[in-house]
């Protein structure tokens, strides 16, 4: 039988891995069946060869990325950490407003890149492009389980577990999406997801913030502003013997995935809110914009 931190730290990396793969392989198909439909299955080739060099591309960068991450100690970790989760939040909030601003119309916008090398004769730029999306995906994805592993201090064999299952449920996705099963409505999926990673990202800036605070490299204002571990901790087990085992459950999620403080200084409550309202705000305005751009072409 399953513990329930097992499931509670399993289901983070599944649900990270689902959502960056699914979108990798969505756009990816998307190239096929177009290829398909307009019988240039002979190019399909290409896409393949992007696919393979972006997995392995992924591969080496987690390699080298994990290797570098864990080569520092004491306040040089601490700085290195700071730098490293602010740099991956403000990595996935740019991929946040590059898909509200190209979610409602990718397919077409696709589409019209693939024809366009097929005409002026430069096929590999249909490798490239695949490369590039699934590259993309790969180093958003190492870089949200860096941050969900080291903030939620999970087990590095549970988010590779949990990595695979996710992966193996956007591939199965994938292709029924691929034979004409509509599984679910990809716009509302996306919009759904980028909320989730809005606020993955805020959570990562802020806690790059509370690393800096830790190293004394930054001023923290007030240090301690409140403190309610005692009524949502934010570890699972959380050691206090009162505390309900749903909020320990809770603090534990809340943490992984959102960068949850239960002790915050006043710069971290400063920080939080703004990214999210001001990234927020702007990713409704992208979407909305692109939204009335494809159904008024």
């Amino acid at each position: 039988m399953i513990k329930l931190d097992s499931f509670v730290y399993l289901l983070i990396p599944m649900l990270l891995a689902f959502r960056e793969g699914l979108e990798a392989i969505l756009v990816i198909i998307i190239i096929l069946m177009y290829l398909n439909n307009t019988n240039q299955r002979e190019y399909n080739k290409y896409v393949y060869i992007g696919c393979f060099l972006g997995i392995i591309s992924s591969i080496l960068f987690a390699l080298v990325f994990l290797a570098l991450y864990g080569g520092f100690t004491g306040t040089s970790e601490e700085i290195f950490e700071g730098f490293t989760f602010i740099i991956s939040g403000i990595f996935v909030i740019t991929l946040v407003l590059w898909m509200s601003k190209e979610g409602p119309k990718i397919k077409e916008r696709l589409e019209e890149k693939v024809e366009a090398s097929i005409k002026k004769e430069k096929v590999m730029s249909i490798t490239v492009l695949t490369f590039v999306i699934i590259i993309r995906e790969g180093i958003e994805l190492v870089l949200l389980l860096t941050g969900a592993t080291a903030v939620g201090s999970l087990n590095p064999e549970v988010v590779i577990l949990g990595s695979l299952i996710g992966l193996g449920i956007a591939v199965i996705i994938g292709f029924l999406t691929f034979y004409g099963i509509k599984v679910f409505d990809l716009s509302k999926f996306f919009k759904i997801t980028n909320v989730i990673l809005i606020l993955f990202a805020a959570g990562l800036i802020t806690f790059g913030i509370h690393e800096f605070i830790e190293a004394g490299v930054i001023n923290p204002l007030i240090e301690e502003v409140w403190n309610i571990k005692h009524i949502l901790p934010e570890d699972f087990p959380d050691g206090n013997p009162s505390t309900p085992e749903w909020l320990e459950v809770m603090g534990s999620l809340l943490k992984a995935l959102f960068g949850y403080n239960a002790n915050p200084s006043l710069l971290e409550i400063i920080i939080y809110p703004v990214l999210l309202i001001s990234v927020g705000v702007i990713s409704y305005v992208l979407w909305n914009r692109s939204e009335k751009v494809a159904s008024n072409p």
